[in-house]
């Protein structure tokens, strides 16, 4: 996210005024008008949108802001603004989703929450104001907003750590879109829990949390669009940063694919377990996501007709939170070059463009050009990518929704090595293709293809 600062942070006024024409003449400076300042935030809440602008009075105040961002408190004149926010569509075109009038006054707080959906049209900006009022030392600032729309009416705890909740009254109670009073609690440790009304189970659970000494928090449970089966994660805005507060059970999410074609079928093995993770992988499967522990991990790889014959043995890799990943078998069997590749994915689904991830995993191939065309006619085109190594991923690109043709070529030739391939790109979709040799190795190459990809 690039912030950019348009607006005039202070105004003063000098007058000079003559008082005769002796030499007696004095200077008259009048003491400035007091500036009054307030302060606005913006928070990118709405998890199927794109990446957005946010504009006052016309001038853009902030570009590129994720899902899932804060701004930061930005000091501003007090004074009447036209907010509106922007969608940047894939092709790079903005259009305007969000448009609100913001009167502000002196050492006044506003926060503008982007949320809803905008797949279903329920886009819509939730305005806080609060006065910038001091924290008393040994006490922290908490303020909660429900920012999930398919979650209805919630109960949320919180308590000391590892509290039993069995017989307490909540906290607070939130419906869609309601956010709390600022609340005075004493700065320590504490345990965010979240049920749905009226009862004890437990669908989030933040583990335990340090609010700092006149630490001041405006927590938003917005949309988990990560790993694991809560439907919310918190996203906490800090005058100055921000933290995502993933519930402690989330662990992440992991997919298996066997990229290697000279390879048989294999076994793969966690964390040194006798029983295999998965059975029987022949290249060019995959697996679905499997949601293990986050942290480290070890996989072995053995051939599925004798796990004494160890492909990969024990290679170490580490798990974040939350988060979502394609562990692939990639090499030469025959040239004893078998490794995991481990590549974190973007899973967040956009109402208005299409997510592209490309690899190359095919080990015989050179570095190669990438085409995403409407025909099959690469004459003219420019690659989309440019002397991508084996190994290499993409990461997730942003595309606008349509019929295209994908063409790999040797890089700086157009010379065509894998397709073309027609293929249907769909708003809201995920969409996943590794470049990988023939079966046995070698051309003609191929691709293994992924999540929502559909060739025609």
């Amino acid at each position: 996210m690039k912030r950019i600062y348009p607006l005039a942070f202070c105004a003063s006024l000098v007058t000079l005024g003559a008082c005769s024409d002796d030499d007696d003449d004095t200077v008259v400076v009048e003491d400035p008008a007091p500036v009054e300042l307030s302060y606005i935030r913006v928070i990118h809440a709405s998890s199927d949108a794109p990446l957005v602008n946010v504009n006052a009075n016309g001038a853009q105040l902030l570009a590129d802001v994720d899902y899932a961002m804060s701004s930061g408190l930005i000091e501003v004149n007090a004074a009447s603004y036209d907010i509106s926010v922007d969608a940047i569509l894939a092709d790079g075109s903005t259009t305007m989703v969000l448009d609100a009038a913001l009167t502000t006054e002196d050492q006044m707080e506003y926060t503008a929450v982007a949320l809803g959906n905008v797949g279903d049209q329920t886009l819509s900006l939730k305005l806080i104001t609060n006065p910038m009022d001091d924290i008393a030392a040994g006490y922290a600032r908490v303020q909660v907003l429900h920012a999930t729309p398919s979650v209805g009416l919630v109960d949320v705890y919180v308590t000391a750590p590892n509290d039993d909740i069995s017989s307490m009254s909540p906290t607070l109670s939130a419906n869609y879109m309601d956010n709390s009073d600022q609340l005075s609690v004493a700065a320590g440790d504490y345990q965010i829990r979240i049920t749905a009304a009226g009862m004890k189970d437990v669908v989030y659970d933040s583990g335990t949390v340090a609010l700092a000494d006149m630490g001041d928090y405006l927590i938003s449970a917005i949309p988990n669009t990560g790993a694991g089966m809560a439907p919310v994660m918190l996203h906490v805005a800090l005058p100055d940063d921000q933290v995502m507060l993933y519930d402690v059970n989330s662990g992440a999410d992991i997919r298996v694919v066997h990229a290697v074609a000279d390879a048989p079928e294999v076994d793969v093995f966690l964390d040194g377990g006798a029983v295999p993770a998965v059975n029987m992988l022949a290249f060019s499967g995959f697996t679905g996501y499997v949601n293990i522990p986050a942290g480290a991990h070890t996989v072995t790889v053995a051939a599925d007709a004798d796990n004494s014959v160890v492909v990969i043995d024990n290679a170490a890799f580490e798990l974040e939170t939350s988060m979502s990943y394609s562990a692939f078998a990639v090499g030469s069997l025959t040239d004893t070059m078998i490794e995991p590749l481990i590549l974190m994915e973007q899973t967040r689904r956009v109402a208005t463009e299409a997510k592209l991830t490309v690899l190359h995993s095919a080990y015989s191939a050179p570095e190669v050009d990438i085409y995403l065309t409407e025909s099959s006619d690469i004459s003219a085109a420019t690659p989309a990518l440019t002397a991508v190594p084996f190994k290499a991923s993409s990461g997730s690109l942003s595309i606008a929704p349509g019929n295209y043709t994908i063409s790999v070529t040797v890089a700086g030739t157009k010379t065509v090595a894998i397709g073309p391939l027609d293929v249907t790109l769909e708003a809201n979709g995920l969409y996943s293709v590794a470049a990988v040799d023939n079966m046995g190795g070698g051309a003609p190459f191929g691709v293994i293809l992924m999540d929502d990809f559909v060739a025609m």
